[in-house]
């Protein structure tokens, strides 16, 4: 779910060691590809990504993309490895100030502005349809100035042929409702600031008041900064990888399903002590 993009005066990541930029891109699935058979990223076309990103012909990203469709590199492979390593280089190159932000702020809305187009190339659901497929209910708290981690993984949920609500500026108001209106199997929330804690805390108790058992997930570069977040924010889970995601809140369904105490009723407690 992690990527995140620090504005110059008040600082998203202030309080986060800079080494979390490192963590760009745990949204990107082991293999390559979410089936996990996609061939490796190749260097070339990762180099030719992370120039054009940068470049100061806005199409150019566009044109390399072309290259790597001919190539017979699919929309989802692009989306799924090569868009969060780049996102991954631009950051680490912002570590190593060798890039200043403005220009990884702008490399990083070029690659946003690609997961766009790929659109429906990418995150339709594959093999058969499901009439009434699990929903997930993927958010960015107001006002954190993150969206590309997010956008990928509501691609991934797609792909695997699950429904998704992909909502970038969630507030109590729009949270409550979605859950209200809709069943989701999930909530994922991703963040990148520490100063958007308190406002993970409300939505997530939101959410457990308006849905009870659902689980509520957090992700994103936050994770990798050293404070408690499960007892703050009494989230059910916090991790950026989507396997493990998408299992705790499987064996949430399964427990509710069949009227035990599950995963989710065990790490609340925790999260209380």
């Amino acid at each position: 779910m992690p990527f995140s993009q620090r504005p110059d005066n008040a600082g998203t990541l202030e309080g986060v060691n800079r080494v979390a930029w490192r963590a760009l891109s745990t949204v990107l699935p082991q293999g390559g590809g979410s089936d996990g058979s996609a061939r490796k990223p190749l260097e070339t076309y990762l180099d030719q990504m992370m120039e054009a990103s940068l470049h100061a012909a806005p199409l150019r990203l566009g044109e390399v993309v072309k290259n790597m469709r001919r190539a017979r590199i699919s929309g989802l492979q692009i989306a799924e490895s090569y868009v969060p390593i780049v996102a991954r280089r631009l950051g680490d190159a912002w570590l190593a100030d060798t890039l200043d932000f403005s220009a990884v702020t702008i490399g990083a809305a070029r690659l946003q502005g690609l997961l766009r187009r790929l659109g429906s190339d990418w995150d339709h659901p594959r093999g058969a349809d499901v009439e009434s497929p699990p929903a997930y209910l993927v958010g960015v708290p107001e006002g954190v100035q993150h969206t590309l981690g997010a956008m990928v993984l509501a691609g991934q949920l797609r792909h695997r042929g699950l429904s998704v609500h992909l909502d970038l500026e969630m507030t109590l108001e729009s949270l409550a409702r979605q859950v209200r209106n809709e069943r989701y199997s999930g909530v994922m929330i991703s963040t990148s600031s520490l100063d958007s804690l308190e406002s993970c805390r409300r939505l997530v108790a939101c959410s457990k008041n308006e849905s009870r058992g659902t689980p509520v997930i957090i992700g994103g570069i936050v994770l990798h900064v050293d404070k408690d977040i499960m007892s703050h924010t009494r989230a059910d889970i916090l991790t950026s990888d989507i396997y493990e995601a998408l299992h705790f809140c499987d064996m949430c369904a399964a427990t509710e399903g069949a009227g035990a105490a599950g995963p989710c009723d065990y790490i609340d407690r925790r999260a209380a002590e």
